[in-house]
């Protein structure tokens, strides 16, 4: 009778056990199904592309080179990530124009909401040219 009462306690808890690894890997789909996962990526990849674009700008390239340097540097280090092409790239140019307004817009003229808009579709504009240079 021991003996049985102890077989069904550990049925119970193996059963118990493998419910709770069920569910906590089924928390990790649904974080990745909610767009937990590219939110930071999509973050990782601003502040990777902020800081390059405001480097560049304070060893003194124009506009429009550091914007062409960081958009390949960035290209070339997050080609191979998992879920880079799943990132959307309007949200991903708002908040790159976000960063580099804030932390260095003021050496290119660019301030507050229109800065942020600015550099946001010339941003987009840049980086379709440059996947539109890749693919001839």
């Amino acid at each position: 009778m021991k003996e049985k009462i102890k077989h069904i306690v550990a049925l119970i808890f193996f059963l118990t056990l493998m419910i709770c690894i069920n569910l906590n890997g089924s928390n990790k789909v649904m974080a990745s199904v909610s767009g937990t996962d590219s939110s930071i990526l999509r973050e990782k990849v601003s502040k990777a592309y902020t800081k390059k674009f405001c480097n560049s700008i304070g060893f003194g390239l124009s506009k429009e080179s550091a914007m062409i340097f960081s958009i390949e540097e960035n290209n070339k280090v997050f080609k191979s990530k998992k879920g880079i092409d799943n990132i959307n790239k309007v949200l991903l140019a708002e908040e790159i124009a976000t960063s580099v307004v804030e932390k260095c817009g003021y050496p290119i003229n660019l301030s507050g909401e229109k800065g942020i808009q600015e550099f946001k579709s010339y941003y987009l504009s840049k980086d379709n040219e440059t996947i539109n240079n890749s693919l001839k």
